[in-house]
């Protein structure tokens, strides 16, 4: 549950329902629990691109990312990620901004990293559990079509599939 302001100075709780359902890779079986009725749609503002008042960004790249991003011709974009399994890398930041992002946006946005793709949502993992979780704060919780199952279901594979496992 994210809190959102309403009127100057009142905030709030968004209560998002989950469901379930089931998902099957390389690794086996799993529950997933992904938010219900929810809408989203990206503004291509660059706000998950830089430090957020309530948090500093950090940029976590998986071997696969750094592959990606070197053969499509990136040099000296990451610093060492120490305890990140699997993560192996950490994207550079200059002034609190990922070193990417541009006035135009993200300049190696086809090849961005695999939680740059999953924003605002992401995944945390328990056992054979997954929950599908969502940051209400990006700008564009709220808008667009609201995200079915499939959607979850094929950024879950997406992860799974980069990831190795």
């Amino acid at each position: 549950m994210g809190k959102t302001k309403g009127r100057v100075g009142e905030s709030h709780e968004i209560v998002i329902p989950y469901t379930r359902a089931k998902l099957t890779t390389i690794s086996g079986e799993y529950f997933f629990y992904y938010p219900k009725g929810i809408k989203w749609n990206c503004k291509l503002c660059g706000a998950c691109c830089r430090d957020a008042p309530h948090r500093l960004r950090k940029i976590l790249l998986l071997p696969s990312d750094v592959v990606r991003l070197e053969e499509a011709g990136e040099k000296d974009f990451t610093e060492k990620a120490k305890g990140e399994q699997p993560f192996i890398a950490e994207m550079k930041k200059r002034g609190g901004a990922c070193i990417n992002l541009t006035e135009e946006g993200c300049r190696v946005y086809p090849n961005r990293a695999l939680l740059c793709r999953m924003y605002p949502f992401w995944v945390e993992k328990e056992g054979r559990s997954l929950e599908v979780r969502v940051d209400t704060r990006c700008r564009g919780f709220g808008h667009g079509s609201e995200l079915k199952e499939a959607y979850f279901r094929e950024l879950l594979t997406r992860a799974f599939e980069e990831r190795g496992d």
